[in-house]
């Protein structure tokens, strides 16, 4: 039988009150809250083989709060630095490894598939936020649940494996794109949590290895089951909403290039204006050691 996939939106953070120009935000005190309740409501604790977590300070303190306290001790915390958010700005730029390491120490997380930069995605980086990158990461880390989901399976017929994410990248992770449009860039809610399965457990390891919601549940809004050309037009405009990531990281870089270029010239003037002065100081001081002797 196929493990259950659960997958898990981080709970309120500070950048969803107060904006995106906060570094790797905690949880708000409604986002513990929120975790409270998700520790209430999730049943499956004694089921859960695995947790594995964006490695971004949300989604680690909605892992600790929300779903550590249910399942073994034994169990660490993977972090996948594929399960991280789409969007490069301050709140979606995460924390080095080292200092991760600092904070939580050896024996809650498991670090072994971070760099000590997981969180670059300027141009050029695999983490880039281009359409084409994030959905290459989103089928790597489909390939990394897929293969933890084995092993969850060797131990369980019942078993679970905590997926704790961003709600952006929820989308792509699953493949199911269905109510974001350009205003809102997810519809799954703080804290929420939806089942998944793999359509083939043990299929090949160049597959796309699909998930499928465990339920197969109607839309909450029509209904109905969405459609091909829902889910279409919903990657499209997922698409776009990555594509105005990718261009807020160019202005980003552009800002910081001028920033840099004007703190250069300014210290270069500076440094001008030091070397007159000194120049001037010395030239006083030999005027006023020159003495006029009369015969």
């Amino acid at each position: 039988m196929s493990p259950t996939i659960d997958i898990i939106r981080h709970a309120q953070a500070a950048h969803n009150i107060f904006g995106p120009d906060l570094r790797d935000p905690s949880l708000t005190e409604e986002g513990v809250e929120e975790c409270d309740l998700l520790r209430e409501r999730y049943p499956f604790g004694h089921h859960v083989t695995h947790v594995v977590s964006s490695p971004m300070t949300r989604t680690i303190e909605t892992t600790l709060c929300g779903i550590k306290p249910l399942v073994k001790d034994s169990i660490k915390i993977t972090l996948l630095p594929e399960l991280q958010e789409v969007n490069a700005s301050p709140s979606g730029t995460g924390t080095a490894k080292s200092v991760l390491r600092e904070l939580y120490g050896p024996d809650i997380l498991d670090m072994s598939a971070l760099d000590e930069e997981w969180y670059i995605k300027g141009p050029g980086t695999p983490f880039e936020p281009l359409p084409s990158k994030v959905e290459a990461r989103a089928r790597l880390a489909r390939a990394s649940l897929r293969k933890i989901a084995r092993a969850a399976a060797a131990q369980s017929e019942h078993a679970h494996v905590v997926v704790v994410t961003h709600g952006e990248f929820a989308h792509w992770l699953t493949e199911d794109f269905v109510g974001i449009d350009l205003k809102w860039n997810t519809n799954w809610a703080n804290a929420e949590c939806r089942p998944y399965r793999f359509v083939d457990l043990y299929g090949p390891d160049d597959d796309n290895a699909t998930l499928v919601d465990k339920y197969s549940r109607v839309h909450p809004i029509t209904g109905t089951k969405p459609s091909a050309e829902q889910q279409v037009l919903g990657k499209k405009e997922a698409a776009i909403k990555v594509q105005i990531h990718a261009r807020d990281v160019i202005r980003r870089e552009e800002r910081r290039r001028k920033e840099r270029k004007e703190k250069e010239k300014a210290k270069k003037q500076a440094e001008i204006k030091q070397d007159n002065a000194k120049k001037e100081d010395a030239k006083e001081e030999g005027e006023d050691e020159w003495v006029d002797v009369d015969d």
